[in-house]
């Protein structure tokens, strides 16, 4: 699951939060999200990622999302890796839970892209082809610098997310 790109795992049972969570990561280029529905299939997609990123619900359907971040952390290679409880209980103790922040739902457009963009920010050296002829290039950060003084550059494409969460639904990570 190494394409290059950063990957971020967000285990959230709501399809509607999955929706403007993978809309806001359309805008992070350098960003992969990997979503799973509960918290069995997150402890096993998990071993197949290196997220830089976890994104954790906390009403789960399997379990509490704090009792699944203590699983997690079991894996040497999640063991320090930034987690996130992302809920609509603002009284949440996420803190005293393990994790390094809430983030109150309905999440914030812009107040959750600033936060991603301080916690992994965007490569500053490399611009993503945008697929355009004449190998127009976009920054990845949101609002990036376009340019058109690069003729000739392949088109990476962007992975898309939803096939990836189609994907993640036939191998059985998702119910």
């Amino acid at each position: 699951m190494n394409d290059g790109l950063t990957s971020v795992l967000y285990i959230e049972d709501s399809p509607l939060n999955v929706i403007v969570m993978e809309a806001m990561f359309e805008q992070r280029r350098d960003l992969r999200l990997h979503v799973a529905e509960a918290g069995m299939p997150a402890w096993r997609l998990s071993s197949k990622l290196q997220p830089a990123l976890l994104l954790v619900d906390l009403n789960l359907p399997d379990c509490h999302g704090s009792d699944l971040l203590k699983l997690l952390r079991m894996r040497s290679s999640l063991a320090q890796v930034p987690a996130i409880a992302v809920t609509a209980d603002s009284d949440f103790d996420a803190l005293g839970a393990g994790f390094m922040e809430l983030w109150a739902k309905p999440l914030d457009v812009r107040r959750t892209l600033a936060r991603l963009a301080e916690l992994l920010p965007p490569p500053r050296a490399s611009l993503l082809p945008t697929g355009e002829p004449g190998g127009a290039m976009v920054d990845p950060a949101p609002g990036g610098v376009r340019r058109d003084d690069t003729p000739g550059l392949a088109a990476r494409p962007r992975p898309g997310l939803s096939a990836a969460h189609r994907q993640a639904g036939s191998m059985g990570w998702m119910r």
